[in-house]
């Protein structure tokens, strides 16, 4: 089993060229990058590759500069991560996507340092692993909307033995944007068990033609992937504005 699926795009180092916009500090033991100042902050909660994955640094800038927003993207491994294709994969999964743990988190050290910060709205976005912390964020009343790339809580509901129903609905009554790759669960694709429960409050908008995890890992060489890296961030941008106010 895995987070996943067959096809999705492997591991990507930074770019060692990029200079971050942003700064990481840290807070109650806690790694946080943050960049951008404003009263509206998205909190952004990565993927399995974890706190240096690939672009998601990049794109964390390029929202706070887009949506003229504060964005902050918690450490929630502690500096560790784990490659999909690993034999104990469950198990770091298992340890590290417990929400009574991860919600000492948020409401001890993300919610309060953003709110120090000038923060007072809220919006929350999450690549593969991190759309599982889209869910459970989206029942604060301060978080106002939710962005899900290429979307793995489906899977790793399975994973940690927590019904996904009642996953999604922590997110029943917040604004939800999914935007799933090809191969991603049907459970997050039109018609699917997300569809079903959150009705109206969701709004999908499918990438057939890339593969798990092209935001954030996906060769930009390739035009294809780099037009849907750019529209799926137009896409969040925009749900952003709308909603997060």
């Amino acid at each position: 089993m895995s987070c996943c699926p067959s096809g999705a795009w492997p591991e990507l180092k930074p770019d060692p060229e990029y200079q971050d916009a942003g700064r990481v500090v840290e807070s109650n033991g806690l790694n946080l990058y943050i960049v951008g100042k404003s009263e509206k902050c998205i909190i952004w909660n990565y993927d399995i590759f974890g706190f240096n994955s690939g672009r998601t640094r990049q794109l964390a800038d390029q929202l706070a500069h887009e949506g003229q927003c504060m964005v902050i993207v918690p450490d929630y491994y502690r500096g560790t991560m784990k490659d999909p294709t690993e034999p104990d994969l469950v198990e770091f999964v298992k340890k590290n996507t417990q929400w009574e743990q991860l919600k000492v988190d948020i409401e001890k050290t993300v919610l309060p340092y953003a709110k120090g910060q000038g923060a007072k709205v809220f919006g929350t976005i999450g690549t593969c692993w991190g759309t599982f912390l889209v869910l459970c964020l989206s029942a604060y009343p301060e978080i106002k909307a939710g962005v899900a790339l290429h979307p793995s809580h489906s899977p790793i509901s399975g994973m940690v033995d927590f019904p996904e129903k009642s996953l999604l609905e922590f997110a029943k009554g917040t604004p939800q944007l999914f935007m799933p790759a090809g191969e991603d669960s049907p459970n997050v694709k039109p018609g699917g068990l997300a569809s079903e429960i959150l009705g109206s409050d969701l709004t999908i908008k499918e990438f057939p033609e890339m593969s798990h995890g092209w935001t954030t890992r996906g060769d930009l060489a390739k035009p294809e992937v780099a037009k849907d890296v750019k529209l799926a961030m137009s896409e969040a941008c925009a749900f952003f504005a709308k909603h997060v106010q």
